[in-house]
Parts: structure tokens; C-alpha cells; sequence
């Protein structure tokens, strides 16, 4: 188990056990609602994000957030020289953080190249409350639906995604068991078209990936496995080749998971479900993978130097400083990073390719930082500030 993982383990440990408690219980039914409480706690945080960072600690909040609190003696990434508008001003704008309803709301992923899918975020927990459509250049939103949350939900509008002409997602229960929706892009009203148990034996905590591909939904489980359903509903289908699998980027699947068992580094073995082409990441004496993604590894030499390169162990690419991020290497090229002297001071957007960097407007709060959200196909980076919303699109970046 990685000292993140024993972090995240400890915080959610200490907050099942603040709960309320019976009296005059025996053993084996207090492990039970030991369990029970824990994973309800793992079911709401399951579409916050990725939380596996190369140093310090990591807390997640609901909506996308990652707060990272870094140790100062880790903090050696160099900072960017010009705010990220300006050295790409054609991939970053401006909009206003907040729905038409006055709710904080993020981007999802891209309905098409135009149009954003926006989650709107509302209530005291910050549960979803609405999707909407929201037109890149007109900076027009359209409402598709409201998101329903049924009595006895504990994850909220978790894992939104595209295609088919619908938007899908999952909710979450208390008595675990998730729930798939869907609704057409051009409006109407959400519909459950599948339900999923969670494996409470396994401390299951949800869905951690989800896709529409060929009019089906495509998810795994933070526990194991790969599954299908037809988008306008039908029979939950586990994919050929699945069985302990994690959805990585359809068609690739791997393990280990983000967060699931076994522990390990997170996808260090996937396999293409539609080619059966499989890849693992090579190590060398003395070297520590730390993320990897379809193609490119982040990880660190015996001497402690920071590289990217590809899973076959080809074209790496060394880097200075140490990289502190949540996020796997996108687009093949690009990364975010943590920087500072002796606390976290901002965080930069780095481009393998060309070597040029950009700062973030991200300010630092004593030995934390929050991390820039990215969409679920790997274009999009965006964060709030106040009143403003900042999207970044890796695509324009040429």
C-alpha cells in the first residue's frame, strides 16, 4: 500500500468510526457496519478524482477538487516564466463559474468540438443538480435535464459521459447498489436503464469508469471488473477478458485500478478488449513507475531523476525537478506540476514537445494546493477561481 492510499485509507478509516454507533453489538456485526459505513463514504467520493500523487498527502473533494498538501522538501519543479494566456492564448478563455441556475458548475466532456457537457453543482454536499450544453463560441448554456437523486443516494450524478445521442452517468446508494441513467442530449427526462450491486464482502465503492461506445455504456468497478448495457437498457453484460479489469480509455483496460485491489503500480498492465493487444509498463533497476496512462509513464531513475517515456521503455524524455501531479500524461505530451520554494506556490501546464510551460492562476494556501480538473477524454483542463471559470483546451495547442 502507497502512503497515499494509507492516507486515504486513515481519513476514511477515522471518519467511519466517527459515525454513530449501537450499543452492545457483537464483533462480527460491528465489522459488518464498519464495512457498511465506509464504503457508503467511498461511494460519495468515487467520481471526485484521481488521487494517486507522488508525494504528500491527498484529499478529494466532491465535484472533481484535488487538494494536495505536498512536503516542502519534495517541492523542486521548475515554475513556468508567463501565465499559461500567454503562451497559449488561443487554448485558454474565461467564462463564468456559475450555471443559469447560480450553482458552481465544471465541465464534463465534449458533446462535440464545439459544445461542453456542464455539470452543475448545487446543495450543501455539492451534488449534481442539472447537465447542460454550453457552446464554446457563443458561450451559450442550454439546460438538457435536471439530475435526479432518489431517496437513499450517497454518490451523486458520478462519471458523465457521451454518445448515442444521450448522456450517461451513475448514482450511487446506501444500500449499494449504483444506478445507470441516461437522457437524450436534446432534453427530456432521465431514465434508470440498468442496475449494478456492489460487492459489499469487498467493501465495493462504485463505479470508477465509464464510457458510451457503440450505443452501450462500458463501466468497471472500483473493485474489479469490466461490464456492458445496452444505452437504451437491457442486461448487464461482463466483457470477455474483464474479470479484475479497469476501464482505462476505451478499448484499453488494465489493472491495477486507481484505487482497487490489488495494489500496485495503477494501470501498470492493459489490454486492447477489441484487438487483444496487451502492453506493460518496463522498469529498469532501481526505477519507480508512478503513472501511466494508454502510451506514455511518468516515473523516477535510481538517481532520482523524473522522466517520461513509453511503456515499451522507449523515447524517454528526462525532465527537470520532480513532477507532483494527480493526472496521468495526456495527449502523449502534456502534464501538470506542482511548484513552489519550501510550500506550494502555483501549478504549471508543461508540454513535453516543445518544452514551453505555462503558469496556472492556482495560488497556493500554506502547504496545500488544489489541482486543475480534467475532462474524461483527456482535452480539457479547467478550475474556478471566485467568479471565473478557466478551460483550457489542449487541442488548440500546436
Amino acid at each position: 500500500m502507497t502512503e497515499v492510499e494509507e492516507t486515504l485509507r486513515r481519513t476514511l478509516g477515522h471518519a467511519a468510526e466517527q459515525a454513530p454507533g449501537l450499543p452492545a453489538l457483537l464483533p462480527q456485526r460491528l465489522e459488518r457496519i464498519h464495512r457498511r459505513r465506509r464504503q457508503r463514504a467511498r461511494i460519495a467520493l468515487a467520481a471526485a478524482a484521481v488521487v494517486l500523487v507522488g508525494a504528500g498527502a491527498t484529499a478529494v473533494l466532491r465535484g472533481g477538487d484535488t487538494i494536495t498538501a505536498v512536503p516542502a522538501s519534495g517541492l523542486d519543479t521548475e515554475a513556468p516564466a508567463e501565465q499559461v494566456d500567454k503562451v497559449w492564448p488561443e487554448a485558454v478563455r474565461k467564462v463564468s463559474a456559475k450555471s443559469p441556475d447560480g450553482v458552481p458548475w465544471r465541465p464534463q466532456t465534449f458533446i462535440d468540438d464545439r459544445t461542453l457537457l456542464m455539470q452543475a453543482q448545487g446543495g450543501k454536499s455539492g451534488e449534481t443538480d442539472a447537465v447542460y450544453a454550453y457552446d464554446l463560441d457563443s458561450g451559450a448554456p442550454r439546460k438538457i435535464a435536471d439530475v435526479p437523486a432518489p431517496e437513499g443516494t450517497v454518490g451523486f450524478g458520478n462519471g458523465f459521459a457521451v454518445g448515442g445521442g444521450q448522456v450517461a452517468w451513475w448514482t450511487g446508494t446506501k444500500d449499494s447498489v449504483a444506478h445507470l441513467w441516461t437522457v437524450p442530449l436534446d432534453g427530456g427526462t432521465p431514465k434508470v436503464v440498468a442496475d449494478q450491486r456492489l460487492d459489499t464482502a469487498d467493501d465495493g465503492s462504485g463505479i470508477d469508469g465509464l464510457a458510451v461506445v457503440n450505443d452501450k455504456i462500458v463501466f468497471s468497478l472500483y473493485t474489479g471488473g469490466v461490464f456492458t448495457v445496452p444505452l437504451g437498457g437491457g442486461t448487464v453484460e461482463p466483457v470477455q477478458g474483464g474479470a479484475g479489469m479497469h476501464l482505462l480509455a476505451w478499448p484499453w483496460i488494465g489493472a491495477p485500478g486507481s484505487g482497487g485491489e490489488p495494489h500496485g503500480m495503477p494501470y501498470s498492465r492493459i489490454q486492447n478488449v477489441e484487438t487483444g493487444e496487451t502492453r506493460t509498463a518496463v522498469t529498469q533497476p532501481g526505477e519507480q513507475l508512478r503513472l501511466c496512462g494508454v502510451t506514455i509513464c511518468l516515473g523516477t531513475t535510481a538517481d532520482g531523476t523524473t522522466f517520461f517515456r513509453h511503456r515499451d521503455g522507449s523515447s524517454q524524455k528526462n525532465v527537470p525537478g520532480s513532477v507532483h501531479s494527480a493526472y496521468q500524461p495526456v495527449q502523449d505530451r502534456f502534464y501538470v506540476s506542482i511548484y513552489g520554494v519550501g510550500r506550494p506556490e502555483g501549478v504549471g501546464l508543461y508540454d513535453l514537445d516543445t518544452g514551453r510551460s505555462g503558469r496556472l492562476r492556482i495560488p497556493g494556501e500554506g502547504s496545500s494546493i488544489m489541482l486543475p480538473s480534467m475532462d474524461s477524454s483527456g482535452r480539457m483542463l479547467s478550475y474556478s477561481l471566485k467568479d471565473d471559470l478557466y478551460l483550457i483546451d489542449l487541442s488548440k495547442i500546436r
